[in-house]
């Protein structure tokens, strides 16, 4: 079974439990080895834990003079405030924790060493410019994206020579950004916007100077020729000034380190979703479409640097420009399972189905979607990534359309209801329920039917990892899927947890209510944590793929909630129907970094009624209609508006009327 572990994680547990203790040296190098792994969560608390420690500054200070490793991760800089920093940046990039609440945290971090206002560090000032920036992709707001180029710039103004271009490169990229939000608002008005050629003159300017300086710095130290992100960065300067064949040679000489096994690949693809960026924004200003961008010199310098002897990235440079794929199916019972295979199935005849990377499901959405993934999952486990095509993913929704039909009339939740046994045993089994029943029709009638070879086996979560036929071992779909063809899709169940109001998810490495989702400047509830299967109390380091499936899609009233008692201290989580919080999917998706979006919504639009019915319980429900009604055009809003901010690239809403 692949796990979220490593060594390091491993460590990194028994020394927060207290379990060993360790030295700051040690503590230093063990945190350092799991943010270059991004287990940023675990590398932010033995950050922490080193800066409260009374000695560690002065150990520290020691090892700086006797051990290399130290040496090089602190140089000529004060402890404390290098160990501010890696604190920060871990604490602003640890997915545990609500976005808003991680990033105002990462900035006191920084703060409680230097005044943010006055600092001349570029380290410092290129973190806080890239929190402004992440805080921008979290709210759409463009005051963020201004802060960002604030901090970038003055972080450049110290000189490019001293950071290597870092803060410069990123604050022209800032520009870009807000020349094309502000160009876009121009056009909508049948205006020219003179900010937005002014922004992009001042990113031309900053380019300029770093092609100036860079180069000769490359000369002057043979070591930053070994640097592969030096090399990056002077290619994307030119690269944004539309010099390609100058960007084509700093990053041939990139190239190399790939080849010789110097680079991970999530390196390769942040460079290349980069460039990509850049080569999209000055499309959108120019009004090239995306049939010309194809021909364009900036997508053939793409294509050039990923064309890698013995690596297919072919695939990566297409997941570069058209961004990350996510697929929502809403709730709406099984009629809404019934559309959302209509949808699958056109989907699948124009090919869109293969680059789907992230599963949304609510409700009757995740029935219908925990059938597909078992059938994607069995297809990409059987064929390698270059033998799969279009017709395997035709042939998967025939095969789904058949045998979901097949068991739906089987009638499961008039069966649930009507069985004797189930309400006898209710009585006498602990927070057994209709519901847990429901999980285990779903098992039997409906996903033994995908012959995968455990037809007849319990469905556990923590079994249905994707591992692709050709693939390692270590195969992660967050981290790998890029340079694939054939996207092995991360499954996110949505239901919604009674105690606290939140979205509450199931994947296939842990559940909880996920971080993102939640706004702490609105909602003082408390978060109920994500909890990884191997972390998780007796009872629950294995959860049975039906009964997620049930949470998800346990309408309130007619069915009971899944109750999960001792999962966490002191408390009793209920579980209820997803579509109570977010019956769209729309979170997950833009949780796990989606910038294309195409939602299936089957819970149909309500309707106008010349004479709406009287009784408390019609008011009742057409009150619930209006609310989820108010949602939903809440939820297009803010996705139209982060389609303006160029959040994403696109999103489609196909609804049921």
């Amino acid at each position: 079974m692949l796990s979220h572990q490593s060594p390091a994680t491993t460590a990194a547990r028994t020394v927060l439990r207290g379990e060993e203790t360790a030295a700051p040296d040690r503590m230093l190098k063990l945190a350092e080895t799991l943010r270059q792994e991004s287990a940023f969560g675990y590398a932010r608390q033995l950050f922490a834990r080193l800066r409260k420690s009374p000695v560690t500054e002065s150990e520290l200070e020691k090892a700086r003079h006797t051990d290399d490793e130290v040496r090089r991760v602190f140089g000529r800089k004060e402890v404390r405030l290098v160990l501010a920093q890696k604190h920060a940046l871990c604490t602003y990039k640890d997915p545990d924790i609500p976005t808003d609440t991680r990033l105002e945290r990462a900035l006191e971090i920084l703060g409680e060493v230097e005044r943010l206002d006055g600092t001349r560090d570029q380290e410092t000032l290129g973190l806080a410019g890239a929190i402004y920036k992440r805080k921008w992709e979290y709210s759409g707001q463009k005051l963020h994206l201004e802060q960002s180029l604030a901090y970038y710039r003055r972080g450049h103004e110290e000189g490019p020579e001293n950071d290597y271009g870092y803060t410069g490169v990123n604050a022209a990229y800032v520009l870009d950004q807000l020349a094309g939000i502000e160009g876009t608002e121009a056009r909508r008005a049948g205006a020219q916007s003179e900010i937005a050629r002014l922004r992009a003159r001042q990113a031309v300017d900053i380019r300029e100077q770093l092609v100036s300086v860079l180069p000769a710095l490359a000369k002057q130290q043979d070591w930053l020729g070994q640097n592969w992100w030096f090399l990056v960065t002077i290619a994307e300067a030119y690269f944004g000034l539309g010099r390609y064949g100058e960007a084509s040679e700093w990053l041939e000489q990139a190239k190399r380190h790939v080849i010789v096994g110097g680079v991970p690949d999530w390196e390769l693809e942040t460079a290349s979703r980069q460039l990509a960026n850049l080569a999209r924004l000055r499309a959108k200003s120019e009004n090239i479409s995306d049939a010309e961008l194809e021909q364009s010199p900036a997508w053939a310098t793409l294509k050039n640097f990923l064309e890698i002897e013995g690596r297919d990235y072919a695939a990566g440079l297409r997941s570069a420009f058209v961004g990350k794929i996510g697929l929502g199916l809403s709730g709406g019972g099984f009629r809404a399972s019934l559309f959302h295979i209509g949808v699958l199935a056109k989907l699948a005849e124009r090919d869109l189905l293969r680059g789907v990377e992230v599963l949304s499901c609510v409700s009757g959405g995740a029935i219908i979607g925990a059938h597909y993934y078992l059938e994607v999952r069995k297809l990409l486990e059987e064929k390698s990534d270059a033998e799969i095509t279009r017709e395997d993913y035709i042939e998967i929704v025939r095969r789904i359309e058949r045998e979901f039909l097949a068991g739906v009339q089987r009638n499961l939740r008039v069966r649930v209801l009507a069985e004797w046994w189930t309400g006898v045993k209710t009585i006498f089994k602990r927070n057994y329920s209709h519901t847990e029943r429901l999980g285990e029709l779903y098992e039997r009638e409906l996903f033994s039917r995908v012959a995968d070879g455990g037809e007849d086996e319990p469905r556990w979560l923590d079994r249905l990892l994707i591992h692709p036929k050709g693939e390692s071992d270590n195969f992660l779909p967050r981290r790998d899927n890029w340079r694939r063809t054939a996207k092995a899709p991360i499954l996110i169940l949505n239901a919604a947890t009674v105690n606290t109001g939140h979205n509450w998810q199931f994947t296939a490495t842990w559940m909880g209510e996920p971080a993102a989702s939640i706004n702490t400047e609105v909602d003082g509830n408390a978060q109920l944590r994500r909890m990884y299967y191997e972390d998780a109390p007796p009872g629950y380091r294995r959860f049975r793929l039906g009964r997620a499936v049930a949470a998800s899609s346990c309408v309130p009233i007619l069915f009971d909630p899944i109750t999960l008692e001792g999962l966490y201290p002191d408390m009793k989580v209920r579980l209820v129907d997803g579509g109570v919080h977010d019956n769209q999917g729309v979170a997950g998706l833009l949780e796990q970094g989606c910038t294309a979006l195409f939602i299936s919504d089957a819970s149909g639009q309500i309707e106008t009624e010349k004479c709406p019915g009287a009784g408390r319980l019609k008011i009742a429900m057409r009150s619930m209609d209006m609310l989820m009604a108010r949602v939903r055009e809440a939820q297009y809003v803010d996705l139209d508006g982060r389609r303006d901010a160029g959040l994403l690239r696109g999103f489609v809403f196909v609804h049921l009327k």
